[in-house]
């Protein structure tokens, strides 16, 4: 009777485990790719909570993520944020490096480099969803051949002004040329408005627009050439310092306190019409229109002082999706990643942050806010973001850009100290 029972036993673990092999692994702990064809692979009823940590605040991933959830109802989001770009990125390499990093998470230009070498993000070169990714948008997110992490965006920042303070400071009309930028500036200081807030917590948009303006309308292949030891941070980013400080810190236009200010307290002040200009970009607009729906704003790039290097916007591909290599969820968070390629997603994404949707077959709307930086930066290739054009040491150098900065702001350096800190962390990276 005993030996019965224990063949009866076998027999049932035997079944069971061809069944389960029939099903192809397509529960919360297999690792199979998903397919992209509507239907082809669903999650199974097993419940799974996903993990991310995103940059794009809880708010703005909302309706993506309801859409999937109502979709995929045994699949919940255990959802954290971190600013950035700072933040972000220190929020990740902690999580990285105590091997406690989300499920998903960002890829951005700053630190691109340490996640693909470290091995950290899933190669989805195959995946049947990277077909929505344009091409252009690949190599930022890629290396020696292989794709890293999705991105259905590409993004074009510069400057957000209010119309209504620019009219009350006696400015008709945008400033065409760096002069007339820092004379309207000091127009609006002397209309008791505070004329610009920029916390100096990242490379900027001044300085980006400044040296485009300055360098890459002269060479496009400059910051290579800094890379290649054939110049150097001294030679091409020594003017763009001295033309900051001079014209906006001598002047008073940017001030040592901001650098205390938060990205939200800056956005919150702009939308109550307390200051009036911000550097920004997309992703800023909802967050405007929902603090003050009567605000009236618009965009303009940052005017470069060479009237034949033309004026820039800020810009790159989007930061991309990735799935941690190590994630226990492959299949739920691939499936995240292919909702996010399909049309309801990219509508979904469109409508939570307002961002510039790059997708292929997709056709996006662009705010009016931001149709001359989609139309005369994003798609006239009029824009420029050093750490997607410096090929390495990215987060090293950007952190010593923006330290060197900040005690430029309050006195400490000068202008060429700021570019000699710069080489000097260049070669000591080289050397590591």
């Amino acid at each position: 009777m005993k030996k019965f029972l224990w063949f009866g036993s076998a027999l049932l673990l035997c079944l069971s485990m061809v069944l389960t092999a029939c099903r192809g692994g397509n529960n919360a702990e297999s690792s199979g790719s998903v397919n992209n064809t509507e239907g082809s692979k669903e999650s199974s009823d097993k419940k799974v909570k996903l993990s991310i940590l995103s940059w794009n605040n809880e708010k703005e991933m909302t309706p993506v993520m309801e859409a999937f959830t109502k979709k995929y109802p045994n699949i919940s989001f255990d959802f954290q944020t971190a600013p950035p770009v700072k933040d972000y990125i220190a929020k990740l390499q902690t999580m990285l490096l105590s091997d406690s990093a989300t499920d998903i998470f960002i890829i951005a230009a700053e630190n691109r480099n340490e996640v693909i070498d470290g091995g950290y993000a899933l190669d989805i070169t195959d995946q049947p969803f990277m077909s929505a990714m344009v091409d252009g948008n690949k190599p930022m997110l890629s290396k020696n051949g292989k794709t890293y992490a999705f991105t259905q965006t590409g993004w074009a920042g510069g400057l957000f002004y209010n119309k209504e303070l620019f009219e009350k400071a006696g400015i008709a009309e945008i400033p065409n040329t760096w002069d007339e930028f820092i004379q309207d500036c000091l127009k609006l200081k002397a209309a008791g408005i505070i004329p610009l807030y920029d916390n100096m917590q990242d490379v900027t948009t001044i300085h980006n627009s400044l040296f485009a303006n300055l360098q890459l309308s002269k060479d496009k292949d400059i910051d290579a050439k800094i890379f290649a030891g054939e110049t150097t941070f001294s030679n091409t980013w020594t003017e763009v310092f001295k033309i900051w400080k001079k014209d906006l810190i001598d002047n008073k236009i940017l001030t040592p306190d901001m650098i205390g200010l938060s990205g939200d307290q800056i956005v919150n002040e702009f939308a109550l019409g307390n200051v009036a200009m911000f550097p920004g970009g997309p992703w800023n607009i909802n967050t405007l229109e929902q603090t003050n729906p009567d605000l009236k704003f618009d965009m303009m790039p940052v005017p470069g002082p060479d009237p034949s290097g033309g004026n820039y916007f800020a810009g790159a591909p989007g930061v991309g999706f990735a799935v941690n290599a190590k994630t226990k969820y492959k299949d739920e968070a691939l499936l995240f990643l292919q909702f996010l390629a399909s049309p309801e997603g990219l509508k979904d994404f469109e409508t939570g942050t307002g961002a510039l949707i790059t997708a292929n077959g997709y056709e996006g709307k662009v705010h009016p806010a931001m149709m001359n930086a989609y139309k005369n930066g994003l798609m006239a290739g009029k824009v420029y973001l050093p750490m997607v054009s410096w090929p390495r040491h990215q987060e090293a150098l950007r952190s010593q850009f923006v330290v060197s900065m900040q005690d430029l702001a309050v006195g400490k350096v000068k202008p060429e100290e700021v570019t000699q800190a710069l080489d000097k962390k260049f070669k000591e990276m080289e050397n590591k």
